[in-house]
């Protein structure tokens, strides 16, 4: 039976990557704080998902819209009923798991049922199959269809997974990324033992940086600074002179000001998360962070007029080519991988 897939992303981060507006929610300042695409260690966890795609023999997925958690309208999802679908993968970019699709395939098969989701001794990861009984049947989306409200057996997924909008749970990954405890890697170059480093980053002499770290592209760690250990700090970012940043993520774009102990957090622009506390502080009326604007020409990520994007630049793995089918109306964008 052959197999489509669905990666839901919220409606926000699909408009600013696309170019396109699909709702009327303004993004006022980029991406959601705690968003699920918010890199880690330079990865984007998109397509790390769409690696998992392409081993199941799969050329192309649909990038669709949804609510920040995932949810799909029912109306949308008709619409491959209509062309004929047979059976539907649809991932909501909750989680980050290193999951063998192709074993989720064949319980699905083995078990007969119309839908199967998976999860972990948590709950659900966001990644479920649905055949053309289950896509017809539910009225008001795939993602309020639980298949343990029938009944159906779900997919016990016993690997290693993360949940993206948790800030705990997104530090916890940083940390296994960078000592090799997961198969996520940092995406730059290695300078010593457990310091990666992207393109483009300046680091002022009497700083230190103290592994396992990532530093990501375009970054400044100024002086008397000290980043790390089990830090990331992300693309586009200025560590101010004097500045503490050790147990914690600083997200893109990002601004600190000089002299801060940033212990234990999530820093994205101005606002920070304390991970243990879960209370979250804005730093901008103290002048203390600020979000900064992108520097250079950086162009949206899946822009249909610039084919030169973010995964066919020299050196990329994956060359992705970016299209609509003229049968399916928006608000789909069809990836080839």
């Amino acid at each position: 039976m052959e197999l489509s897939v669905v990666a839901v992303v919220p409606s926000r981060e699909l408009e600013g990557a696309c170019a396109v507006r699909f709702s009327s929610e303004s993004a006022s300042d980029g991406m959601a704080f705690g968003s699920s695409r918010k890199p880690i260690l330079g990865n984007d966890v998109l397509k790390s998902w769409a690696d998992r795609v392409r081993g199941l023999g799969v050329r192309s997925l649909w990038l669709a819209s949804g609510g920040q958690d995932g949810k799909v309208d029912g109306s949308t999802l008709a619409q491959f009923v209509r062309q004929g679908v047979e059976r539907l993968l649809l991932i909501k970019l909750k989680s980050y798991a290193e999951m063998d699709l192709a074993d989720l395939v064949r319980f699905h098969s083995d078990r007969g049922n119309p839908i199967t989701e998976a999860e972990d001794a948590r709950g659900e990861l966001g990644v479920c199959l649905l055949d053309r009984i289950a896509l017809r049947s539910t009225t008001d989306g795939a993602a309020s269809y639980r298949a343990a409200d029938s009944g159906q057996m779900p997919y016990q997924f016993n690997g290693y997974a993360k949940r993206l909008l948790s800030a705990t749970e997104r530090q916890e990954l940083v940390g296994d990324g960078l000592t090799g405890a997961c198969a996520m890697k940092p995406l730059g170059t290695q300078i010593r033992d457990k310091v990666w480093v992207g393109e483009g980053v300046k680091i002022a002499p009497t700083a230190r940086v103290i592994g396992p770290v990532y530093i990501g592209a375009r970054t400044t760690i100024g002086a008397g600074a000290t980043v790390g250990p089990f830090s990331s700090v992300e693309h586009d970012c200025v560590i101010d002179c004097g500045t503490t940043v050790e147990q914690s993520t600083v997200l893109p774009n990002s601004y600190l000001a000089p002299g801060l102990l940033i212990r234990n957090s999530q820093v994205d622009g101005r606002h920070l998360e304390h991970l243990r506390w879960g209370a979250v502080a804005d730093l901008q009326p103290a002048q203390l962070g600020r979000r900064i604007e992108p520097r250079g020409s950086r162009r949206p990520l899946f822009s249909r007029a610039d084919k030169n994007d973010f995964f066919s630049r020299p050196g990329s793995p994956f060359p992705w080519e970016f299209g609509t089918a003229p049968a399916m109306a928006q608000p789909w964008l069809q990836v080839q991988l």
